[in-house]
């Protein structure tokens, strides 16, 4: 009796035990970004900027962007910030044919080269970025489409445009 006391002891131990631990950032992170009830499909790029333009961003409107996750312009994740770069999702064939490889694809080189640089920096309930690479925290990857809420902030003289983004939704 005493022999399968133990073993039962030492199977609930070894089951434990090969559990993934729980990372309580990541938990946070997602809890917090996610967005349960999606109220747009999101606009481009390209229609948040020129909407920027012509109305200003004031700082508490909200907006939904689309985007692919990398940029040509750097590297597409901070390491100790949930900081990352995303830019326009191609369109027709150069969306996402798995016969087509953008990063050897000219015309998807020019296009990357010439878009604006966008800075995605994700910010918990507190309004501060997680301490950690989003790619890490959410396993996020360089090519994945995305859509975000936030505020925005676009500076025209370097074609920059800003997203402190407190909702993220993965759209493949």
């Amino acid at each position: 009796m005493r022999h399968r006391v133990l073993s039962a002891w030492g199977m609930a131990v070894v089951i434990a035990g090969c559990s993934a631990p729980v990372d309580p950032l990541a938990e946070r992170a997602k809890s917090e970004l996610a967005i349960a009830n999606q109220e747009s499909e999101g606009i481009s790029i390209e229609e948040a900027i020129a909407k920027s333009k012509e109305e200003g961003a004031s700082p508490e409107s909200l907006h939904w962007i689309r985007g692919k996750i990398g940029s040509s312009k750097g590297d597409t994740f901070v390491a100790k910030s949930s900081e990352f770069l995303i830019s326009e999702i191609p369109k027709g064939e150069h969306a996402s044919s798995a016969n087509h490889d953008p990063e050897n694809c000219p015309f998807c080189r020019a296009r990357e080269a010439k878009a604006p640089t966008v800075l995605v920096r994700l910010v918990g309930k507190d309004g501060k970025p997680f301490p950690r690479s989003a790619e890490k925290l959410l396993a996020l990857k360089k090519g994945q489409h995305v859509l975000l809420r936030g505020q925005l902030e676009f500076d025209a003289d370097l074609n920059y445009l800003n997203i402190e983004a407190n909702g993220l939704q993965r759209l493949e």
